[in-house]
């Protein structure tokens, strides 16, 4: 694939430096987080926080993988994989939020209902990417905002900080695809995936903030 057939070279490098700083800071927070769950929370978490920190690498490190490489054949075959990486990413998230920031019924509910869109739009992803590409992308926004049906148990369980850091990460997720669906903006793919990056970081400290209790 050659230079501004789907991008140019700027905006290439511009999406290899998001994505650069999106994997170096994914394996320093999830290596970090693991470590912290090992010595200073209880064992019970580390399962949970392991789950978390391998969505959150698999879903960069995929990223990168797809969006850096200009190989035609490969580049069709890790967008599937890129894609559906964002629903094992939510899904991931919200493991230990539902688990150990709700738990109870409510939490196994919410994490069950999450996990069950996942494996539905990674399949849908990996196999039928393109029948299915407006329903995929309905579904990964509906995964995202899941939580809003236990809006209750989140507001009894969490601080404010931790409420605000979730939904704000929410938000700019969702306005970034409004980035990814414009094909001919400038730099639209830095654009889209810095709005990931960042709602990704906000996700992560309130990650860290519910694991510390």
């Amino acid at each position: 694939m050659e230079f501004g057939e789907e991008f140019t070279f700027q905006e290439y490098v511009a999406d290899g430096v998001v994505h650069g700083l999106g994997v170096i800071a994914a394996l320093a927070g999830a290596t970090g987080l693991i470590i912290w769950a090992a010595h200073a929370g209880p064992m019970g978490h580390l399962p949970l926080v392991a789950i978390y920190a391998a969505g959150l690498l698999a879903t960069f490190l995929l990223s990168a993988a797809y969006n850096m490489t200009l190989h035609r054949e490969a580049r069709a075959v890790l967008r599937r994989f890129d894609h559906a990486a964002i629903f094992l990413m939510i899904a991931c998230s919200y493991t230990p939020l539902a688990l150990i920031g709700i738990g109870g019924t409510n939490g196994v509910a919410l994490m069950l209902a999450v996990w069950t869109i996942a494996v539905i739009g990674i399949t849908l992803k990996l196999f039928f990417f393109v029948r299915f590409e407006r329903f995929t992308f309905q579904l990964m926004l509906m995964q995202g905002w899941l939580a809003v049906l236990a809006i209750g148990p989140l507001i009894a369980s969490f601080s404010l900080g931790v409420l605000i850091l979730l939904v704000g990460g929410g938000v700019l997720f969702t306005l970034g695809t409004l980035f990814h669906l414009r094909d001919h903006l400038p730099f639209n793919r830095a654009i889209w995936h810095g709005h990931v990056l960042i709602a990704a970081g906000m996700h992560y400290v309130a990650m860290f903030m519910i694991l510390r209790g």
